[in-house]
């Protein structure tokens, strides 16, 4: 679903937290300072439980202090995560450990999220009501004053672990806030990478893909990466990076069959779209639509796929050799136009866009052939555990037949 409206983090403890008051008020004071909000208290239990609501903006955050151990259920999908195992390899005690719990939530409407109960979403839908807060903007505010609601929650109290519910991470409490303060939406705290991939027989190297939990709130699809002898970390860099291209200002999807990377082409991944039902590898049928990677190219661990075409092949597709056009003069237009809109897209996030050729000496093509375009600035992620190298570098490009 784009954009979920009521998001949720619940903080454990393996004590009492006598702070709710004290963290509801310096969320407000903090807050106020950041952005014109105008909170006010509309429901309260002192010290249990308070509600905050802002008319202007429609925007409902909560504080609720329960003094009883979660649900062990609720962390089932979670704890299944070797992601969450490794990035805390005692999760299951601390969850163990744990005995009281603060639960934050915030929302767009009046409703408070209850249009997400798909009764009340089907009778809105019939009366042609728009859902709340169904738009990028609010949800990103909703994920940043959620961020900022756990840190000053943290600040006044530790938790064991963090169960942060947009994506089912579940933390210790001090890397939640170490990736609760960046600024990147989407971000590592955003992204969940579920790892997977076949056993290793002795003396081979593992192989680990990816597919992520989080993506589909911004594209509407998640991103996999099929098992693979490149480290998971690397590969996950580059999601981020695809990411970060497609919700960047005039960001934009890399186009099915097209492929990208950083400007010095250190790395080349092609990128392909899967409608919902399709089986990938050995997987079952995907629950929900997906954009696949998959890596041509990493220079860092000496890696090239057979599909890789070599830089040496490109040519500048503004003056391109009449032997890779099609003879249809229509057909030569229509190509030419498509790469110069594809131009247009990548230069618009500050990449630049490249096409090659397939073989050594191409010769002309049977169809049409497919163009491959640009990408843009992709940061890397220092702060996040796991993650080595240098990172995407500041610009990708896309390239031709890949």
């Amino acid at each position: 679903m784009l954009y979920p409206n009521r998001l949720q983090a619940a903080l454990l403890f393996d004590r009492p937290v006598h702070d709710l008051e004290a963290i509801m008020r310096s969320f407000t004071r903090i807050e106020g300072m950041r952005s014109p909000v105008g909170f006010s208290l509309s429901e309260s239990n002192p010290g249990r439980f308070y509600r905050l609501f802002d008319p202007a903006d429609e925007l409902m955050v909560t504080f609720e202090y329960l003094d009883r151990p979660c649900a062990a259920e609720v962390f089932r999908p979670a704890l299944s995560s070797p992601y969450n195992g490794i990035l805390t390899p005692d999760i299951r005690e601390r969850i163990t450990r744990s005995g009281t719990h603060i639960l934050l939530e915030v929302s767009h409407g009046v409703f408070a999220g209850v249009e997400e109960n798909p009764e009340i979403a089907a009778m809105f839908d019939a009366i042609g009501r728009p859902r709340s807060g169904a738009n990028r903007p609010q949800f990103e505010r909703r994920l940043q004053v959620l961020a900022l609601m756990a840190r000053i929650a943290i600040e006044h109290a530790m938790p064991l672990a963090v169960h942060w519910t947009q994506n089912d991470l579940l933390l210790r409490g001090e890397l939640f806030d170490q990736l609760a303060a960046s600024t990147d939406v989407p971000g590592p705290l955003h992204i969940h990478p579920v790892l997977f991939g076949p056993r290793a027989a002795p003396g081979e190297d593992a192989k680990v893909g990816i597919r992520t939990f989080g993506a589909r709130h911004w594209l509407g699809r998640e991103v996999v990466i099929q098992p693979s002898i490149l480290p998971w970390a690397a590969n996950l860099e580059t999601i981020l990076a695809f990411l970060r291209i497609a919700t960047m200002a005039n960001g934009y999807i890399i186009p099915d069959g097209d492929t990208f990377g950083p400007e010095d082409r250190s790395q080349s991944y092609r990128v392909l779209h899967h409608d919902t039902g399709a089986v990938i590898g050995d997987a079952t049928p995907s629950d929900v639509p997906l954009y696949e990677l998959v890596p041509l190219k990493h220079v860092d661990y000496d890696f090239v796929a057979p599909e890789h075409v070599p830089e040496q092949n490109a040519f500048d597709d503004r003056a391109f050799p009449a032997a890779l056009m099609p003879a249809d003069q229509d057909a030569k237009m229509a190509l030419a136009n498509e790469w110069g809109e594809k131009r247009k897209l990548a230069e618009g996030v500050g990449g630049r866009f490249e096409v090659r050729a397939v073989g050594d000496s191409p010769p002309p093509p049977p169809q049409t052939p497919r163009p491959v375009p640009v990408s843009a600035p992709s940061p890397s992620h220092p702060g996040l555990p796991g993650l080595s190298g240098r990172g995407l570098r500041s610009k990708v490009f896309g390239r031709k037949g890949e």
